[in-house]
């Protein structure tokens, strides 16, 4: 049984591919802890006061399965969607009509601020945003999923002026409604009046941390923060196109390719050295050799090494003895002539020195690649 070995530049390649892949995993890491970026306010990219940085790595502390979402192609079905105002790439009217329609399909939305109406004009919810003297501490109205473990929260000035009956609110006082939802279809919209108790200044105060973390986990689901519209887009490649039975079908044809490459390619290990063959007999040897029979009277001798030499002339000019002789008659003709007159036994000087120059001849030819 063959043993499996690795030669030193496999070992060397294959160390210096995991050295490039941990060197590039360090440095997205260490980007993405100590980065600062300029970026939106209400972005969880921003470390600014009114940023959420704060908000999106207190979820990821505590477990929670947070994402960002950057395409509205493909909206993440069961999932909780957070659209901070204020935005900076205006949302368009397909993009709040794909929203509705996944919201009815089960999706939940968490709206923060006045700008964020935007975002559910199309699905039929109006409401005006104003201002208010801040209150030292919201209490809530009532127990429920949004007021658990909360005694109160500092919610800032934003309120909502919301008049249809189907919204519950939650927190509001004589300035407006501050924090009110309701059912859509097989989903549910949450409207938070202001993003102050979930921004890097704001989360700290009250009970502002608790609604927050309630904002995000209520139902259990994976949370998305619609950075699209905040300016971070991406656009669906030629693989998200695909679908996913392109996908599938890619995936299963890469793999076969690569089955296929390792079957074809050389095994990994120190080079297979060929096996070592006999020199073939040169032409000046074989003639000498010739000569030194003929002196010896061993004519059948003489004619035999000549014929060996023809063929593996033969031979080596078209691969096989048989393609030679096709492509070479003359040297056929002679070797015929030569093996006839061995097997008689009785050649004359003459004879013998004509056949053998034939041998010659025929030999030149062949080595020339006349034919």
């Amino acid at each position: 049984m063959r043993r499996f070995r690795l030669d030193r530049t496999t070992v060397v390649t294959i160390a210096a591919a995991v050295l490039l892949v941990a060197a590039y995993a360090s440095t997205v890491w260490l980007a993405n802890r100590y980065y600062v970026v300029s970026a939106p306010a209400s972005s969880v990219y921003s470390a600014s006061p009114q940023g959420f940085k704060v908000y999106y790595t207190y979820l990821k502390e505590l477990g929670v399965d947070t994402r960002i979402l950057q395409t509205y192609d493909d909206l993440p079905k069961g999932t909780t969607i957070v659209a901070a105002a204020p935005f900076d790439k205006a949302p368009v009217p397909a993009e709040a009509t794909a929203l509705g329609r996944w919201v009815r399909n089960g999706g939940r939305l968490v709206a923060v601020g006045g700008d964020a109406g935007q975002l559910l004009e199309r699905m039929g919810f109006g409401g005006s945003p104003i201002s208010a003297e801040p209150s030292a501490t919201l209490h809530p109205l009532f127990p429920g999923v949004y007021a658990d473990g909360i005694d109160g929260i500092r919610p800032g000035p934003d309120r909502l002026l919301l008049d249809q009956s189907a919204w519950v609110a939650h927190f509001k006082d004589f300035g407006g409604q501050v924090l009110v939802s309701r059912k859509v279809g097989a989903g549910e919209v949450v409207w938070l009046a202001g993003p102050w108790p979930l921004t890097n200044a704001g989360i700290g105060e009250a009970g502002n941390g608790r609604l927050a973390l309630e904002l995000a986990t209520v139902g259990g689901r994976p949370v998305y923060f619609d950075e699209y519209h905040h300016g971070y887009v991406r656009q669906p490649g030629f693989w998200d196109r695909l679908g996913a039975g392109g996908r599938s079908a890619s995936l299963l044809l890469g793999a076969a390719l690569a089955i296929a490459l390792l079957g074809w390619s050389r095994r990994i290990g120190p080079p297979i050295l060929a096996s070592e063959e006999p020199e073939a007999r040169r032409g000046t040897y074989i003639a000498q050799l010739a000569q030194l029979y003929r002196k010896a009277g061993a004519r059948a001798e003489a004619l035999a090494t000549l014929e060996d030499g023809l063929a593996r002339a033969l031979m080596r000019s078209r691969g096989t003895l048989e393609a030679g002789l096709a492509h070479f008659p003359q040297a056929r003709q002679a070797l015929d002539a030569s093996r006839a007159l061995r097997e008689r036994g009785d050649a004359g000087e003459k004879e013998f020195v004509e056949t053998a120059r034939a041998l010659a001849r025929s030999r030149q030819e062949v080595e020339r690649g006349n034919g």
